[in-house]
């Protein structure tokens, strides 16, 4: 393998703004002897470094892979402009971060696809490694590329860019994969004898190759007509990290970070992971304690997070944050939570948590009025939210941040007035405590209808209408103790029309790709005007991806993904959430 060490501390490092984080060097790096392993791989996220050091399911990969034998695991991330272009200028190849070795030269290179808005950096990731973009221009030379996450329930977009989609959890076939590979090294087999016998035997194994685009019909009888969905029995059977990496550069969490449960049981009809990651399986309270000392001993963060979809469900919350509040709050070692359901529960959560760090409270609405709410599943009542966040605030929180989603199918003025309103009877519930008006943070998203749901077949709305929305909310929130923060409307249509499109997209992606369209989730690299070139040049029809309804008698474009429910299902849902979004509000 080509080890690029020096050339990366001379050429490279030297050069760019932020060089710590393409030095490596993390405590708890695992990587075994690339030179001795039977199967390298390397792991990639098509983000920056800060992002992707911090995602959980990697590390998950990264510990389950290097504990595997004969099997090194080192990773790869996506460098920022200014180091492509360095990279570019003197002929550096996309490396692994520990071992500086050459990408190009593992055999597997693993995509975790997160979010949509990442596709065009696995194209500058895969181009800086000298691997073609398109899976059908590689040959025996070339690394078999893989990828898993979100992404892969609505795989076709980036099919022609990929050798293999792992659907599900990646610890179910990633294991298999790899003897795969093993063996064909062994034996001398092919790639293309390596993807067959993967999308012949491995549960959720999708090889694009084998299908014919735009809607993925197999080509062969011995491959499956639909691709399975894999999930991992128990949360046990995942890797507890108990010695998560520990960067040198600044990374978006700073803290242990534990996944608690995985799965949601509350089915919110817009929501892709609470549809495709059932079932619901839970860590019990004494593997999470035990995790949480050994990750505590070997990092020295001081803050622990618990992770899940809708953490408030966890059977056992109230024993879990007494024991870990009995262990840890005596050594200033805080407990964290992410956004919260909002229901009768939220109640005796504050006073469950009275040592959970509380700089603020974070909660999930989603919609303002209950007619909206109950329509797309979530089930509960502006009594429950109001005394839940006065519960918090006795309990010592002093700002609540709520999320809210605008342009929802059936939604009205009266919605978008109901977002202020509501967030200003949150602010006036303070007052009741102390007299002081509490701080709103209401971060607003841009409704997309994403595959899998119930809400994949409802329009989303156009630019005016999310701008107008926008205006609305501004105007009404002036000299007032609500701050609302807006994703970009431009960057929410490209992410309805990637999750939503066939395999046509992919030459979107790759226009917008050459056009420049680089870090394209991060404001300050975001130019949408690369991507409606793209358009332009391809002649894909953006309305018709994003803002169309499309009939149920259409094929999905990930018809042949299966996850826990059936279309039919689906479909019976999305009309029981229409007719009840046409009923007026109650007074």
């Amino acid at each position: 393998m080509r080890n690029l060490g020096q050339i990366v501390s001379r050429r490279l490092l030297p050069l760019v703004r932020s060089p710590s984080q393409y030095v490596g060097l993390e405590i708890n790096a695992r990587c075994g002897d690339l030179e001795t392993a039977d199967v390298t791989v390397a792991l990639g996220f098509p983000d920056a470094y800060g992002i992707g050091i911090s995602h959980l399911g990697s590390q998950v990969l990264y510990h389950l892979l290097n504990s595997l034998p004969g099997v090194a695991c080192d990773r790869t991330y996506c460098p920022a402009p200014d180091a492509e272009t360095v990279m570019r200028g003197g002929g550096i190849p996309l490396f692994a971060w520990e071992t500086r070795a050459a990408v190009a030269d593992f055999d597997i290179l693993g995509f975790s696809l997160a979010y949509e808005m990442c596709a065009t950096n696995v194209l500058t990731m895969l181009d800086l490694a000298g691997i073609p973009l398109r899976s059908g221009d590689r040959d025996e030379t070339h690394p078999l590329v893989i990828a898993g996450d979100a992404m892969a329930d609505s795989p076709e977009p980036l099919a022609d860019f990929i050798d293999l989609f792992l659907v599900g959890d990646g610890e179910v076939a990633l294991g298999a994969l790899v003897e795969l590979v093993g063996v064909a090294k062994r034996s001398g087999a092919s790639r293309e004898d390596v993807l067959l016998e993967a999308a012949r035997t491995l549960r959720g194994a999708y090889a694009p190759r084998f299908y014919d685009a735009p809607h993925a019909h197999p080509r062969r009888r011995d491959v499956p007509q639909v691709i399975e969905h894999a999930h991992v029995a128990k949360l046990s059977d995942s890797p507890a990290i108990t010695a998560p990496l520990v960067p040198l550069a600044d990374a978006v969490h700073d803290r242990v970070v534990i996944e608690i449960m995985r799965g949601c049981p509350n089915a919110c009809r817009f929501c892709q992971a609470g549809h495709t990651r059932l079932p619901v399986r839970c860590r019990s309270v004494d593997e999470i304690l035990d995790t949480a000392r050994a990750a505590v001993a070997a990092t020295g963060y001081r803050e622990i997070a618990l992770l899940g979809l809708s953490t408030s469900d966890y059977p056992h919350l109230g024993e879990l944050i007494d024991r870990l509040a009995s262990e840890f709050t005596s050594r200033n070692i805080s407990i964290s939570l992410p956004s919260l359901r909002v229901d009768s529960r939220l109640r005796l959560l504050p006073k469950l948590t009275s040592q959970v760090r509380k700089s603020g409270l974070t909660i999930a609405a989603e919609a303002a009025l209950g007619r909206v709410r109950k329509a797309i599943g979530k089930d509960i009542t502006d009594e429950n939210m109001l005394a839940g966040v006065r519960a918090a605030y006795e309990a010592g929180f002093r700002s609540v941040k709520v999320y809210f989603m605008a342009g929802l199918p059936g939604e009205t003025q009266a919605d978008i007035d109901g977002i202020f309103e509501l967030c200003k009877r949150l602010s006036d519930t303070r007052k009741e405590i102390d007299g002081r008006p509490g701080s709103i943070s209401a971060s607003v998203s841009w409704f997309v209808p994403k595959p899998h749901t119930p809400m994949q077949w409802a329009p989303m709305r156009d630019f005016d209408y999310l701008l107008d929305v926008r205006h609305r909310l501004k105007d009404l929130s002036r000299r007032s103790p609500v701050n609302f923060k807006f994703h970009r409307i431009e960057r929410s249509i490209l992410e309805a029309v990637i999750c939503r499109g066939d395999r046509r997209i992919g030459s979107l992606i790759e226009a917008a790709w050459r056009n420049g369209a680089r870090m394209d989730a991060w404001n300050e690299h975001f130019d949408y005007e690369k991507w409606a070139s793209a358009f332009e040049q391809t002649g894909i029809d953006l309305a018709a991806h994003a803002h169309r309804e499309i009939p149920f008698d259409e094929r999905l474009p990930w018809s042949h993904i299966r996850c826990k429910h059936t279309e039919q299902r689906l479909r019976e849902e999305y009309e029981r959430m229409m007719t009840a979004l046409r009923r007026p509000q109650a007074t």
